[in-house]
């Protein structure tokens, strides 16, 4: 078994207190990163949260954020990146939705979707990448997409062009920032049995079979499956990847005719 030791890094995580998010905060800090964790949550219910996963404060500090309000992702990042020059990886792993076909959604809700699956990650990326720059720091910044980037569903259109977006992104400012040291890339996962695409599966008969369909092994991912991803990209192993999707889905991405 390959052992990561990432007990020299300071990782910072937006949406960290989701289902997925916690598999990941479990299996970066049991390496030994140390956590800037951040969520829209407030704080007592986050510290709460993090006790009951029996994350020890000290390996990890938290940041109420709204990914979606770009001062304070201006104001947040420059506060971490001052007082922990070791932070050099940034996870944006905020985003989510519920089933919302597009003629059945108000253009509000379509847009507030979009701006938070996409256009708050180009906040946040504005923000780390500007201060790495400035800093001169070989910073990793990986965002996570999703399978429907790849595999549109007609009941997520907001949230599927947004991942699509955002992967299109990546390959962009890993282009740009590849001169001064500075990668960028995401994970997809698949149909990941946690948080709320379990309880849609669960729930909605229409996207099971969706899924059960797309799927040629006919089962969804595992949460543990997208955190050890994260933990391979966010090691030394993964210093020669820039500008990658990465996509940890049994295969769902893969196109198919039949």
């Amino acid at each position: 078994m390959i052992e990561l030791d990432l007990s020299k890094k300071s990782i910072l995580i937006t949406g960290a207190l989701g289902a997925i998010a916690e598999h990941i905060v479990r299996t970066l800090t049991s390496a030994g990163a140390f956590l800037i964790l951040t969520d829209i949550r407030p704080e007592s219910e986050a510290l709460s949260i993090l006790d009951q996963w029996n994350i020890s404060p000290a390996n990890r500090i938290y940041r109420q954020l709204d990914v979606t309000d770009g001062a304070a992702v201006d104001s947040l990042v420059a506060e971490m990146m001052q007082r922990y020059p070791n932070l050099d990886t940034v996870l944006g792993h905020a985003g989510g939705c519920g089933l919302h076909p597009f003629l059945e959604t108000p253009q509000v809700d379509f847009d507030r979707i979009f701006t938070f699956n996409y256009l708050a990650q180009t906040y946040l990326a504005r923000s780390v990448l500007t201060q790495w720059r400035n800093r001169s720091v070989p910073g990793h910044l990986i965002f996570t997409s999703s399978y429907v980037a790849q595999v549109p569903h007609t009941r997520i259109p907001a949230y599927a062009t947004a991942k699509a977006a955002l992967e299109c992104l990546v390959k962009c400012l890993a282009l740009e920032c590849a001169p001064i040291g500075i990668r960028v890339n995401a994970v997809a996962p698949g149909n990941v049995a946690a948080g709320s695409s379990l309880k849609v599966f669960e729930e909605d008969t229409e996207y099971r079979e969706f899924v059960l369909r797309v799927s040629p092994a006919g089962r969804r991912n595992s949460p543990e499956a997208i955190a050890n991803a994260f933990l391979f990209l966010c090691s030394s192993l993964a210093t020669e990847i820039n500008g990658q999707t990465l996509s940890v889905d049994l295969g769902v991405s893969i196109p198919k005719i039949g």
